[in-house]
C-alpha cells in the first residue's frame, strides 16, 4: 500500500456494528442502560470480541473484565500503539459515550489490516471495564490496568446492581478479583494511547468543525460542604434573628459561581453543585441544616487548588455573617492531564490528511486516557455532540461524524505506528 493513500472507513459495516452494540441493554427508543458486570455488559463484551477476532486480531479479556484485541507488527518485541474506550454506560446513558471510541479503533486497526498498510509497532484495541460511575469506581478498568486501584479499592466500593462489593461483582460477572495484579501493564509495554470519544459539549458544533484536537483534559477537585444553623418556626422567627442553614448555602453557592464564571477561559474552569439538600425539610420550618456537593474541574490544577482556597474563605466570611457554622470536606482529587505534543501533532496531521477540518480544545470531563496517562503519552480526538448532551437518552452524535473521527484514528494510529514517529 501506498503510505500516502488516505485510509477509509468501511461505515456500512460501522453502522452495522454500532447498531448492534445499541440493542444490547437498550433504554427506551434512543437511550442505553448497560452497567458493567452485569449480564448484559458481559453481552456486548462477546460480540465486540467475536468482531475483534473476525478482524484477525488475536483476544483476551483480563481478569477484571477489560477487553484487548492485539495485530502485532513488523517488529517484535517493541511496545504496541494502544486505541480504545468503554463499553458501558451512565443508567440510564446515551448509546454513544464511550462505545462510539471502542468500535472507531476496531474500524481503524482492521482497516489498516485491510490494506495491508506497514506499521512497526503492535496496534491494540481496547474496552476497558467500568469507566462509568455506575460501577461503583469510576475509569475501573483502566485504574486497574495502571495499577492505581487493587482488590482493597474493590472490596470497599459498592456495586449499585448487585448492592456487592465490587471485588464481588467482579467475580459474579466471571472475573478473578484474587488476581487483580496480573491485569496491570508493564510502563514499557504501551508506546501511546489515543481515545476518540464524543465531545459531551457545544463547541465542535457550534464551530462547525468535525474533529477536536484534546490538549488536556481537565483535573477535579469533588467534596461536600455542611452548614450548621438553628432550626425555628418559619412565621415565628423574625429575619433578622434567622441562623438559615439553607440560605448561607445559597449565599456560597452564588458568589462561588460568580467567581467560577470570571475564570479566564485558559483555565477552562467549571464549578457545579450537584446534590442540595436542606434540613429538617419542611415549608413551615427555618432550615437549620443544609448540605451541599460540589465539582470543581480546570485544566489547571493551580487554577482549581487557588480556587478551593477562595471555597474555604469565602466560607469563612458567610459563617460570620449567617451566624452559622461550615465545614468543607474534599473526598475526590483528580489532576488534570495533558495530552501529549507528538500525539497532539500526528492527530492534526491525520485530519489534514483525510481532508477532515480540525480544531483544539479541552476535555471538560474525565475518560480512561487520564489513567493511562501514567503508563505512556496520550491523546485524545473529540468528535461533535449534538447540542453539547451527554450522560442522558437524548445525547447524539451523527454517525457521520463517528465514521469521520475513525478515518483520523486510522491514520494517526498508522503513522505512530511507525518507528521513527514520537509520541
Amino acid at each position: 500500500m501506498n503510505q500516502n493513500q488516505v485510509i477509509r472507513a468501511n461505515r456500512a459495516r460501522m453502522k452495522k456494528e454500532f447498531d448492534a452494540q445499541s440493542r444490547i441493554g437498550r433504554h427506551g427508543k434512543t437511550g442505553l442502560a448497560r452497567v458493567a458486570l452485569t449480564p448484559d455488559y458481559n453481552r456486548v463484551r462477546e460480540l465486540v470480541r467475536r468482531w475483534m477476532e473476525s478482524a484477525g486480531l488475536k483476544t483476551r479479556v483480563d481478569a477484571v473484565g477489560n477487553l484487548i484485541g492485539r495485530k502485532e507488527g513488523r517488529v517484535k518485541g517493541f511496545p504496541a500503539v494502544m486505541a480504545g474506550s468503554h463499553l458501558d454506560s451512565q443508567n440510564p446513558g446515551g448509546r454513544f459515550d464511550g462505545p462510539a471510541g471502542v468500535l472507531s479503533a476496531l474500524e481503524a486497526v482492521r482497516r489498516i489490516g485491510e490494506t495491508g498498510a506497514a506499521h512497526d509497532h503492535p496496534l491494540e484495541v481496547v474496552a476497558f471495564v467500568g469507566e462509568e460511575s455506575t460501577c461503583g469506581l469510576v475509569t475501573f478498568g483502566s485504574s486497574v490496568m495502571a495499577g492505581q486501584v487493587g482488590a482493597a479499592a474493590m472490596k470497599a466500593a459498592v456495586h449499585s446492581p448487585t448492592g456487592k462489593s465490587v471485588y464481588e461483582a467482579v467475580r459474579l460477572a466471571g472475573g478473578n478479583p484474587s488476581r487483580v495484579k496480573s491485569c496491570r501493564l508493564p510502563r514499557d509495554s504501551l508506546k501511546a494511547f489515543i481515545e476518540l470519544h464524543i465531545e459531551q459539549g457545544p463547541v465542535l458544533e457550534a464551530a462547525g468543525v468535525p474533529v477536536g484536537v484534546v490538549d488536556a483534559i481537565v483535573g477535579a477537585l469533588r467534596g461536600d460542604i455542611h452548614f450548621e444553623g438553628q432550626t425555628a418556626h418559619s412565621g415565628g422567627q423574625p429575619m433578622p434573628y434567622r441562623r438559615d442553614a439553607a440560605m448561607a448555602a445559597a449565599d456560597f453557592m452564588l458568589e462561588m459561581e460568580g467567581a467560577a464564571r470570571r475564570a479566564p477561559e485558559s483555565q477552562r474552569m467549571t464549578l457545579t453543585f450537584g446534590v442540595i439538600s436542606a434540613r429538617p425539610g419542611w415549608v413551615s420550618i427555618v432550615p437549620g441544616g443544609a448540605s451541599i456537593s460540589f465539582d470543581l474541574r480546570s485544566k489547571s490544577d493551580k487554577a482549581s487548588a487557588a480556587m478551593l482556597g477562595r471555597m474555604r474563605k469565602a466560607l469563612g466570611r458567610i459563617q460570620k455573617k449567617r451566624g452559622v457554622r461550615g465545614r468543607l470536606k474534599l473526598s475526590v482529587k483528580y489532576a488534570a492531564c495533558p495530552a501529549s505534543r507528538g500525539i497532539r501533532r500526528a492527530i492534526e496531521r491525520a485530519a489534514g490528511e483525510t481532508g477532515h477540518p480540525s480544531m483544539t480544545l479541552s476535555s471538560g470531563g474525565i475518560h480512561d486516557a487520564c489513567r493511562i496517562a501514567a503508563l505512556c503519552p496520550i491523546g485524545m480526538v473529540f468528535v461533535p455532540s449534538v447540542k453539547g448532551l451527554s450522560h442522558t437518552p437524548e445525547e447524539y452524535t451523527r454517525f457521520h461524524d463517528i465514521a469521520v473521527g475513525a478515518e483520523v484514528l486510522t491514520s494517526a494510529m498508522l503513522r505512530l505506528a511507525g518507528r521513527r514517529v514520537k509520541a
